[in-house]
């Protein structure tokens, strides 16, 4: 079994991040490998990394497409699909198999530093603190350069893009030995909100507001 590489090369891949999985002697003495060697369960999973496509952990943010520098007004971030299954095809076998996201970065778009969690966060619903329940992931985004909207906003070209970086456990279980066999770090997927601008929410209570209001 091998990817981009001679035929029976102890090497599963070009990543030189990859471990070499060596081969076992040839049972007669010689110095060749066995060709027909059945892959380790090992073998299948860092073959796997080499050919499937992850998806991402499924980015929720909260609000949508803006977020707010008000300081009880926190943006919500959560991993909303943190398991996915994959198939990979070999020596007709159809193998399954699974990602289990152990690790998230958020990266804030700000020049604060990056929160890492083993938690997906949470999704908000009604009845949930925004700025004290424990199970939500919640970031306070400032003013920037000290700039203070008015009535309007939002801040004029202060866009910000929040980033997701996942790192998967890969588990598998291997149709010719029956091991199953989970290797952490297996691969990791990057995405991102894309860019949105800031804005300060003002509430206006004065007389003058509420007649306009016809109240």
């Amino acid at each position: 079994m091998y990817i981009n590489k001679a035929p029976n090369s102890p090497t599963v891949s070009d990543d030189t991040t990859v471990d070499n999985c060596p081969l076992p002697a040839d049972p007669e003495g010689g110095s060749d490998q066995d060709p027909g060697r059945v892959p380790t369960t090992r073998d299948i999973l860092y073959m796997a990394a080499t050919v499937i496509h992850p998806d991402g952990a499924g980015l929720y943010k909260r609000p949508v497409g803006v977020s707010y520098t008000n300081k009880y007004i926190p943006t919500i971030i959560a991993a909303t699909h943190p398991t996915q299954t994959h198939v990979i095809t070999l020596l007709g076998h159809d193998i399954t198999i699974t990602l289990t996201a152990t690790q998230y970065e958020w990266s804030w778009g700000d020049g604060t530093a990056n929160l890492v969690t083993t938690s997906t966060g949470s999704v908000w619903h009604e009845g949930m603190d925004l700025n004290t329940d424990p199970n939500l992931i919640r970031h306070y985004y400032t003013p920037p350069n000290g700039w203070k909207s008015q009535f309007d906003g939002p801040y004029p070209h202060e866009d910000r893009e929040i980033t997701l970086t996942t790192t998967w456990a890969g588990t598998a279980t291997n149709p010719f030995t029956g091991e199953t066999q989970t290797i952490n770090g297996l691969v990791t997927t990057t995405e991102t909100t894309g860019k949105f601008p800031l804005s300060h929410l003002v509430i206006n209570n004065t007389d003058t507001w509420e007649e306009k209001q016809g109240h």
